[in-house]
């Protein structure tokens, strides 16, 4: 446990000198809270002397009123340098991970992931945040109390101390025993926690198939079985912990029992005196508690130590690298020089070459899963690549730093995602410090204004997560004003017009045409009528460039492409 004591130490940071404070007066505390104890002894060894009197009886209460005052006192300075710096230090933690998940590859956020770090950010955290610094605290109290019982009893006898350290060290072992139980099986419960929450987010998203397709009973949809493998799980451990949490719990009964057997034994040979042993009988059950507390604590301790783990994990996963070179890029061409990418095991780009030039539009072409839109997120820095270089303006993008590689770049995706705020914050997204005017004139140059300025509140219109109360089409037009308005020389469009009504792809068409003036565009092409008149059209096929030219060099090559064309007019 003192493991534990360690690691919030650790990530207490700044904190850690208030923490190791309270400490201090965590062992004050401790002594004051030993007075009535000490006093008991007192009164009970003046009264069996025949020393008892008025004037000690009022200095016994007026030690005893600074006893109870001065642990009020402590208590208040401990809550303000533990529990209140608490949430401080994981406030500070939940925003530490938060920039760190920025600093993640795109793969790292993977569907197996996602749950888990849900799970991390809200259960396992909420649960340390909640219980750090109260178990910190009760431990620490909790060692200091059985010291300070130990030094009581060496003054009482010997022998009797002896017995005491005897069984706080039986206790030790079997608060061992219960912590290698409830960290494993901790673990199993947390990790599976994380599961479920992976379950339920892939249920919400799943919905509109579920209800299309009536499958809400069916195998495909094993939420039942989530929640029962959840259930399970935590019996498991309610079961493997019950027999040794009563052995435990039984074993305070029996100290306390083997302490008096042993005051009384020790009375009977003349050791202890018979004041020294009334006062015994009295504090035996007092000098257990402590260690009652600890193996009370060991449930807790086991599930913050699994969510520990689990913020660890997260935390000590490898960033992309990022250096400080601002490179003031010039030319906006891209180079892939030999790259080669992989997801996993699996490679999808393999020794690619190519070169875009600045000011012209390059269009990606291929079937679904042949490295289209891996292209445009390596360019994008979303992963790394394992070999070769991607090069603008001749510079590695690695020897940039990510700041400065995205301010360079707008993407405009095929899905849009907006935030649950207004129209003219998710505009402005694209643009610090941008004004009301900026916004309107990008939302005009992506014929959005009008939609906008019909919505009950104009461009302070909360929209729904996601963007959900605004049409497909309407969504790509505030897309593409964020990434107008943003004015990147450098635009990925994965083509927004594929899954949309003529009428707003039109308009998108027209956004658009906005968006990419004077601009180095790569397009991954759904439709091949939109990219007739691209500059140059890389056909991809299983991570490699197979075809490239502009359209009527591709269709005189008679190749991939032209069959592709012919297939798609048809």
């Amino acid at each position: 446990m003192f493991k534990i004591i360690i690691r919030i130490l650790k990530i207490a940071e700044d904190d850690r000198k208030s923490l190791i404070l309270s400490i201090v007066f965590s062992f004050l505390e401790n002594i004051t809270i030993f007075v009535p104890y000490m006093l008991v002894f007192y009164s009970v060894h003046i009264y069996l002397n025949g020393k008892l009197s008025v004037d000690k009886i009022v200095w016994i209460s007026i030690i005893m009123l600074i006893g109870i005052v001065l642990r009020g006192v402590f208590r208040r300075i401990i809550d303000g340098l533990q529990s209140a710096k608490g949430l401080d230090i994981f406030a500070r933690q939940r925003k530490k991970l938060v920039n760190h998940l920025k600093q993640l590859p795109m793969g790292y956020f993977s569907e197996d992931n996602m749950g888990n770090i849900i799970s991390i950010l809200t259960t396992d955290l909420i649960f340390i945040e909640d219980n750090a610094m109260t178990f910190l605290g009760q431990l620490i109290n909790s060692y200091i109390g059985i010291f300070l019982s130990a030094i009581a009893m060496l003054y009482i006898n010997v022998n009797l101390c002896i017995v005491y350290v005897a069984i706080i060290l039986v206790g030790y072992f079997a608060v061992k025993y219960l912590d290698k139980i409830n960290t494993k099986h901790g673990k199993i419960r947390q990790d599976q926690f994380g599961n479920l929450s992976n379950s339920v987010v892939q249920f919400i998203k799943g919905m509109p198939t579920i209800k299309a397709f009536s499958i809400e009973d069916t195998k495909n949809v094993d939420l039942d079985g989530v929640f029962i493998d959840t259930k399970e799980k935590a019996l498991t451990f309610e079961k493997k912990y019950l027999l040794p949490r009563i052995l435990t719990d039984s074993s305070y009964t029996v100290s306390t029992g083997i302490l008096i057997l042993a005051t009384l034994i020790l009375y009977y040979f003349g050791s202890i005196s018979k004041d020294l042993a009334l006062g015994m009988l009295i504090f035996s059950s007092v000098s257990l508690g402590s260690l009652v507390t600890i193996i009370n604590g060991v449930a807790r301790f086991g599930i913050l130590k699994a969510g520990l783990d689990r913020f660890d994990e997260v935390m000590e996963a490898d960033e992309l690298t990022n250096v400080d070179n601002k490179h003031e890029i010039k030319n906006f061409n891209i180079e892939f020089d030999h790259v080669s990418f992989s997801y996993d095991e699996n490679e999808v780009i393999k020794d690619m070459s190519f070169k875009i030039d600045e000011n012209t539009f390059t269009a990606l072409v291929g079937k679904s899963g042949s490295g289209k839109s891996t292209i445009t997120n390596l360019i994008a820095r979303f992963w790394d690549i394992e070999k070769g270089k991607i090069k603008i303006d001749g510079i590695n993008i690695k020897d940039m730093s990510l700041d400065s590689l995205l301010s360079n770049i707008s993407m405009v995706f095929q899905n849009v995602y907006l935030f649950q705020d207004t129209i003219f914050n998710n505009i402005a997204f694209g643009l610090e410090g941008a004004t009301r005017e900026d916004v309107i004139k990008a939302a005009k140059k992506a014929r959005c204004h009008d939609f906008i300025t019909e919505l009950p509140n104009g461009y302070d219109e909360m929209i729904g997560e996601g963007g959900a109360t605004l049409s497909g089409g309407e969504k790509q037009r505030i897309s593409i004003a964020r990434a107008i308005l943003k004015d990147a020389p450098i635009v990925l469009l994965d083509e927004a017009t594929s899954s949309v009504d003529p009428e707003n792809e039109l308009y998108i068409q027209e956004a658009i045409s906005e968006l990419v003036k004077n601009k180095t565009l790569i397009v991954i092409a759904h439709r091949l009528s939109s990219i007739k008149y691209a500059d140059n059209i890389l056909v991809v096929e299983d991570g490699k460039i197979i075809e490239k030219g502009n359209h009527e060099e591709l269709i005189q090559l008679k190749g991939v492409y032209n069959n592709m064309y012919a297939y798609y007019v048809q």
